[in-house]
């Protein structure tokens, strides 16, 4: 059996004066220091916790801007930024796209450009954002003045549409549009009678035998037609399109007043461009021949200072050349006084690289009076033009076909081929002198020469018309002018209140 140990309790230590008064020192000393480190601390999380605060609640509830009585709150601008990159960046892989297709082409260098440059400048890309809420909110203002609104169903449409295109796919209002208008225009195409032309007769010297084989042509394949958006691929592009927005921190509900407001400002683009643009105007259809006047290389009266001498050398670079052969001269003079011609030889036995150089070399205070020009390269002075256009419009008076010598004489290759017809044109569409003779002018009476800045015209007015119909696209963008017009005079008539600073108001991520 184990012997239980004897244990002997240890008297407490008792601490010496020395000790007591370290001890306390260093109590006072932790006391102390605890005394800034709590504070200390505290404040730090107050202001941890209040910037969270602020970025999460206060911030994204604050006033970003205002219009009237209208407020634009910043948790609804940083939506629409985001939900505009989203857009910018999707368009930019669009266009990227479109680009590599055409390989080697730059229709679409200027789009890629901006498009890039927006979405790598935050500040560029949120005042965007920012004036075009500003203006939707203008718009409404304006809309509800006229009684304008947009419906439910209206959104419900414009958003399938738009699901649609994401699908490649059209709404059925879309389809019986596309077939209403593909059934009219075979309806037209079939009333067409096509005038009945000669075959074109080919001549022996271009090669072609009797026993030439035809080549056999292959027919395009027809592409398929889109397919028509039904329950089931409309519910697959909202789920995807809904994904897209989660992204932008927006649900379906917010983006459907985004397309309200695209609504809307269509519709106000209509009523302000009906109110402020007319359908008609006046038009005329007018026909000319133009005798172009070419200036001179060097003008007859014109002078030469700093010249004296004229010293010309002919050097001769083909001498098998005989002096009969017919020869085209091309004067150039340059800054300092060198005239310079190449004299170029149209005989069948020269080789295009053979010519003749011409040097001639002012010096001093000469005057040139003379200028050196081709006598049969189709440039003409304005007497020779002057005197053709006269010749030509005597011709005209005197009965012969006005078309068939426009097509001779035209110097105006757009019209020219055609007659001369101009077609149908607005006042105001010419240079002044040729718009006021159109205008002015009786209906199918040869005017006198007009001089203009291209040369010299003749002109008969076929038809005039004081209300004809505006071409479509013009109409369009003359309502899209005058709507434009519009909003800037009702920006600058509204109290808005706009953001001093908005690069601090910026959503973070907002740039690439």
């Amino acid at each position: 059996m184990a012997k239980r140990r004897n244990t002997i309790p240890q008297e407490p230590k008792i601490e010496t004066p020395k000790e007591v008064r370290l001890r306390a020192r260093d109590w006072e000393h932790n006391k102390r220091i605890l005394t800034y480190v709590i504070p200390a601390v505290a404040l730090a999380l107050l202001l941890v916790i209040g910037g969270a605060v602020n970025e999460m609640l206060i911030k994204p509830g604050s006033v970003l801007a205002r219009v009237e009585d209208k407020t634009i709150i910043t948790r609804d601008f940083w939506k629409r930024a985001r939900l505009q990159k989203t857009n910018l960046e999707e368009q930019l892989r669009q266009y990227q796209i479109f680009s590599q297709q055409f390989a080697g082409q730059d229709f679409f260098a200027s789009q890629i450009s901006q498009l890039q440059a927006t979405l790598a400048s935050p500040i560029s890309l949120g005042t965007q954002v920012i004036n075009g809420m500003i203006d939707e909110e203008v718009i409404a203002l304006g809309a509800a003045e006229r009684g304008v609104s947009v419906s439910d169903a209206e959104v419900d449409e414009a958003l399938r549409e738009e699901i649609a295109a994401r699908q490649g796919a059209l709404t059925v209002p879309q389809a019986t549009a596309t077939a209403e208008a593909g059934i009219e225009a075979t309806a037209t195409a079939a009333s067409f009678t096509p005038t009945p032309t000669s075959e074109p007769t080919v001549a022996a010297s271009e090669g072609v035998t009797d026993t030439a084989e035809a080549v056999p042509t292959t027919e395009a394949p027809t592409p398929e037609p889109p397919a028509i958006l039904d329950d089931t691929l409309y519910q697959t592009g909202l789920t995807t399109r809904t994904d897209q927005l989660k992204e932008a921190g927006m649900s379906v509900d917010e983006y459907r007043g985004v397309i309200e407001a695209q609504l809307l400002r269509e519709k106000m683009v209509e009523i302000i461009g009906s109110e402020l643009v007319t359908p008609t105007e006046e038009q005329a259809q007018a026909r000319h021949i133009l005798i172009r006047i070419d200036p001179p290389a060097i003008d007859e009266t014109s002078s030469i200072s700093g010249t004296e001498t004229l010293t010309d050398t002919i050097v001769n670079a083909v001498p098998e050349v005989a002096a009969s052969a017919d020869l085209t001269e091309t004067a150039v003079l340059s800054e300092t006084g060198e005239l310079t011609t190449t004299v170029e030889s149209t005989a069948p036995d020269v080789a295009a690289s053979e010519s003749l150089t011409d040097t001639a070399v002012l010096t001093d205070t000469a005057v040139l009076t003379e200028a050196v020009l081709p006598a049969d390269d189709g440039i003409m002075t304005e007497a020779e033009a002057l005197a053709l256009a006269t010749d030509i419009r005597q011709r005209i008076l005197a009965g012969e076909d006005f078309a068939a010598l426009a097509a001779e004489y035209s110097d105006d290759p757009g019209s020219g081929a055609n007659g001369g017809d101009l077609d149908w044109a607005s006042r105001g569409a010419y240079v002044p002198e040729f718009d006021e003779a159109v205008f002015s002018l009786p209906i199918g009476e040869t005017s006198e020469l007009i001089k203009t800045q291209f040369g010299y015209h003749i002109i008969q007015v076929i038809e005039r018309d004081a209300n004809r119909p505006k071409d479509e696209n013009t109409v369009a963008q003359e309502k899209s002018q005058a709507f434009q017009t519009w909003l800037q005079e009702q920006i600058l008539a509204t109290n808005i209140e706009r953001p001093e600073n908005l690069l601090s108001k910026l959503p973070s991520g907002l740039g690439q």
